[in-house]
């Protein structure tokens, strides 16, 4: 594409700008509309390759008329149509790039004339977002604090399922996520983990990484009872004569 530019300076979109300002604003559209409109339709004369794709346009017109019994000179020249439009698309071009850039001018002109009234605008806009995001954070605070009483009951069973501690299952509606460690959801530097799915799945991971104790199956040489429990117990009461092992195995 060619070497003429028409860059225009981006202003907060329409809603926080003014009405006096809107006729600035579509009459820079408008001729931006117009220089990339032309850009597009001249897009191969404004191609830095522009000469070597006529030439190859000239010398495929060369063979099609040699190949069909014309005389090949006889058959019109895209080199130089293109070396005839080339400077009148260029000149256009700058013109249109032109026209951007003052109507571009024009409208940070008023821009400036009207900032109170814009920065009146845009701190609406400010204090609006910030207040919606005040109102989720609060519901998002309060998710979070359920959704830590629901992992003390997790931690509850993976201390019954996994590790053998029959602990009491907590009672509560509120707590703050621990991991399974029962700290705070960190990094591999120890930096705390931000809140949300980040931390959900890093508790989730702490959980997976419990190592259940060995279990093995005994049978009370008082009473004949078989259990599965902890292989540290179940080790101390074979010692103590109380307990055998199911499998027969020491």
């Amino acid at each position: 594409m060619s070497q003429i530019y028409a860059d225009i300076t981006g202003i907060p979109p329409r809603a926080f700008l003014p009405k006096p300002l809107h006729k600035f604003l579509d009459a820079r559209e408008a001729a931006y509309e117009r220089f990339v409109d032309y850009e597009s339709e001249h897009a191969e004369l404004l191609m830095s390759s522009w000469e070597a794709a006529a030439i190859a346009k000239d010398e495929a017109a060369g063979r099609d008329a040699m190949a069909a019994g014309r005389d090949p000179l006889d058959e019109p020249s895209h080199l130089e149509a293109a070396q005839r439009r080339r400077p009148r698309v260029i000149g256009a071009l700058r013109q249109l790039a032109a026209e951007v850039h003052k109507a571009d001018a024009a409208l940070k002109a008023a821009v400036r004339r009207e900032m109170p009234a814009i920065a009146e605008l845009v701190e609406a806009d400010v204090s609006k977002a910030a207040n919606a995001y005040i109102d989720a954070q609060r519901v998002a605070d309060a998710a979070r604090q359920v959704y830590g009483a629901a992992l003390t009951r997790r931690a509850w069973v993976t201390n019954w399922d996994k590790l053998g501690l029959y602990t009491d299952c907590p009672d509560v509606t509120e707590a703050t996520p621990v991991t399974a460690s029962e700290g705070p959801a960190v990094d591999l530097y120890g930096f705390p983990i931000d809140r949300g799915a980040a931390e959900v799945r890093a508790i989730d991971e702490s959980y997976g990484r419990v190592v259940a104790k060995p279990k093995r199956a005994i049978r009370s040489t008082v009473n004949g009872q078989e259990l599965e429990i902890d292989e540290h117990h179940a080790a101390a009461l074979v010692a103590k004569g109380q307990a055998e092992y199911v499998d027969g195995a020491a």
